[in-house]
């Protein structure tokens, strides 16, 4: 009898970090019913000669939570292999959804800031978290491993009252329980946005919360085998802060994010890792969430942050024509390049790494649109001047009315970023779904595939894999990200030679619906339960993704 699928041909790289080795792989029902040479026909046949067959990619840290509604395929991640995704991250989501009203408002208000003005809740089709489940279920082409999210089950419990104070014993009680419904229903654990995390999220919900709310809302989410989440991950470093006497109060596997190394703040990366390590020998399993790539920032005349701070730029940059003239003089541009490398004053930008980082990107006259994309080292090059007078020679072409970015605003360092993608300690996501201007890392999967591990030589082609599958699978407890007989059929295909992930060649301005539909070279299959979601950069419409944790953890987790 034939199976329901089998791909072909291909060289099996299962996940573990073992040998590849080529064989067919055959599925029945969903799930990996044979690995070897002669496993039989197939009712559908994948001819995967010359490509890689890998488990399906697993995205540890995405804010789709309204993405996956609107793009139910799963772009733009799927595009890119990957086949299961965490939502529901820092306490921000969809689900519970407050009453209308000012908490509504409220809700909407800060999902704008943190994710981006996409944000309505025009369509929205349930009102609690287990209703919002029940709603993506089967409506989804990847599975969607769901947190339940601090700041709404606070502005559902209390109100008004959510971003004012701290929560009574009762409305502690009727948080408590609708993270127990929240799991019972499927959720994989709790997230939140402690005090002193990232600026964009001071003043939700979650912030008002005691330390002693949050342990308890994580650990019930720990009765059920689920993790805790967390945002402001640096803060771990900070005793200050107080996030070092919160991980002590919980007794649940802990995601942090984002692991990431800030401007002057160099040694904090293999601090954290050590922070890391030296916990798990404690008994406390903490991760940090790593995007494979340097942050960038965008800048103009109006927010020169690169310059913001320098004494000399603080004293001529007020007035434009007085500026464009005196940017012409020699000695001013040596002068700011000297404040530069020496950080002197009070540099909005802590830490210089050169201006190769500057980039222009759009360009006022249509006769500069060719430097547009580039990158002031490149254009220097180009034009044989310094990369100082290659700057500032550009920027006075365009009458200063460039719009540039800046790549290196963090992980800056890509030796260190390297060593922390390598870490056992880091896991990898693309927070693909917020800040749509300068988020551009739904790609994380193939840039580690592609170039940190075809580029770079960080891992070999298996430890690459593993990396994307069968790690950040046993971190998050799923039963998913290994290539075995009897596991869910999650199944990417993928040519290891030409494997990309095509962030970076050009920034647009936006993930805007092209960006999002977009596909990279090398991915020849997604196979999601089963079922082929994608093929040859095709979606199909097909939604077999699964949405609760019942289905998608190892039994008893």
């Amino acid at each position: 009898m034939a199976h329901d699928l089998v791909v072909k041909n291909g060289l099996v790289v299962d996940g573990t970090g073992s040998p590849g080795f080529e064989a067919d792989v055959a599925v029945d029902g969903g799930t990996i019913a044979a690995i070897g040479k002669d496993v039989g026909p197939g009712r559908t046949e994948f001819d995967a000669r010359g490509q890689v067959v890998a488990p399906g990619f697993i995205d540890s840290h995405t804010h789709m939570d309204l993405f996956i509604v609107q793009y139910p395929h799963g772009n733009p991640v799927v595009n890119y292999g990957v086949t299961s995704i965490v939502i529901g991250d820092c306490g921000a989501s969809i689900a519970p959804v407050p009453p209308k009203g000012e908490p509504r408002d409220v809700l909407i208000a800060y999902l704008r800031r943190v994710l981006d003005d996409y944000v309505n809740d025009n369509d929205w089709k349930w009102t609690t978290f287990p209703e919002y489940l029940d709603y993506l279920e089967g409506r989804v082409g990847v599975n969607v491993a769901a947190l339940v999210p601090h700041s709404p089950v606070r502005l559902v419990v209390m109100g008004e009252a959510a971003y004012k104070r701290e929560s009574t014993p009762e409305e502690l009680e009727s948080m408590k329980q609708m993270v127990r419904e929240g799991m019972e229903a499927g959720g994989i654990g709790f997230s939140s946005s402690p005090r002193g995390g990232p600026a964009i999220h001071a003043g939700t919900p979650s912030t008002l919360a005691t330390q002693e709310e949050m342990a308890a809302l994580a650990n019930v989410a720990g009765e059920y085998g689920g993790c805790f989440q967390f945002n402001g991950f640096g803060n771990l470093l900070k005793p200050e802060s107080g996030f070092p006497e919160l991980v002590e109060k919980i007794n649940v596997p802990m995601i942090g994010n984002e692991f990431r190394v800030r401007p002057g703040e160099k040694e904090d990366g293999l601090r954290a890792i050590d922070l890391m390590k030296d916990a798990r020998e404690r008994g406390k399993d903490i991760y940090g969430v790593v995007i494979p790539y340097s942050h960038i920032r965008r800048f103009d005349l109006n927010d020169c942050f690169i310059l913001d701070g320098l004494p000399l730029w603080e004293e001529i940059k007020h007035d434009r024509d007085e500026l464009a003239r005196k940017l012409q003089d020699p000695d001013v541009r040596r002068k700011l390049d000297e404040q530069r490398r020496e950080n002197a004053g009070e540099p909005a930008y802590p830490e210089w790494l050169g201006w190769g980082g500057v980039y222009f990107d759009v360009m006022g006259r249509e006769d500069l649109k060719s430097r547009e994309g580039r990158n002031v080292a490149e254009i220097a090059g180009d034009s044989g001047k310094s990369e100082v007078d290659a700057f500032f020679d550009t920027w006075l072409e365009d009458g200063l009315a460039s719009k540039l970015y800046y790549q290196g605003f963090a992980n800056g360092h890509m030796d260190l970023l390297a060593e922390m993608i390598r870490t056992t300690e880091g896991l990898i996501g693309t927070d693909a779904g917020a800040h749509l201007d300068r988020f551009f890392w739904h790609g994380a999967p193939t840039r580690v595939l592609g170039y940190w591990r075809r580029d770079k030589k960080l891992f070999n082609l298996e430890e690459a894999v593993h990396k994307v599958t069968g790690h950040p699978a046993a971190k998050l407890r799923m039963n998913r990200g290994i290539l075995k007989t009897g596991l869910p059929a999650d199944i990417t295909v993928f040519d290891a030679d030409k494997i990309d992930d095509l962030a970076s060649k050009r920034m647009p301005a936006k993930l805007d619906e092209e960006e999002i539909h977009r596909h990279p070279p090398g991915i020849g299959a997604v196979v999601v339960n089963g079922e082929i979601v994608l093929e040859d950069g095709e979606c199909k419409d097909v939604f077999p993704g699964k949405v609760r944790r019942q289905e998608l953890f190892v039994p008893g987790q």
